[in-house]
Parts: structure tokens; C-alpha cells; sequence
């Protein structure tokens, strides 16, 4: 038997401590775009409902966009102008 073939959950059952850890069950995990997978958790119910998941999310599906270009500095001065500037050149 190699490293591989050991299941995590059994590993983790037999090492920890007895009796004071909760429940360690088998649970689906089930996304607002209707993708499932199974994990483990100490979920009681066994299944745990998320609204986003790794196969809806932007971040991992690449479809995010990129809303912050400029920067701070570059929204206020699209948006007010570089006044203190313009301020300086009409002074000398």
C-alpha cells in the first residue's frame, strides 16, 4: 500500500484525539450554477449549498473584469483635471 492509496479521512479519524472533534462526514457541495463535488466536512447535513464555485467564478473562469485600471490617482485626475497644475503654469 503507497501514500496514494490511503484515504485522508481515515488517516486524520485514527490520529486525532477521541472525543473531541465533531463528526468528519462525507459532503456534497453543491453550487448555485449546478456543479457538485464531494469533500468532507464536519457538516452534519452532509451537504453544504455555495453561490459560487470554482467552475462559475470570474477569477477562474477568466471572464473577470479588471475594474480598477488607473489607479486612484489617475480616476481623480480624469475626473477633476489636473487643476493644481494648470494653478502653478498661469502663477509664474
Amino acid at each position: 500500500m503507497s501514500i496514494g492509496d490511503v484515504d485522508p479521512a481515515t488517516i486524520e479519524r485514527d490520529t486525532m484525539k477521541a472525543g473531541i472533534h465533531p463528526t468528519y462526514v462525507a459532503t456534497t457541495v453543491v453550487c448555485g450554477c449546478g456543479n457538485t463535488f464531494e469533500t468532507h466536512s464536519t457538516k452534519e447535513s452532509g451537504r453544504i449549498n455555495v453561490e459560487v464555485c470554482s467552475q462559475c467564478h470570474p477569477f477562474y473562469t477568466g471572464k473577470q473584469k479588471i475594474l480598477d485600471t488607473g489607479g486612484r490617482v489617475a480616476r481623480f485626475e480624469a475626473r477633476y483635471g489636473k487643476r493644481a497644475d494648470s494653478k502653478v503654469q498661469t502663477e509664474d
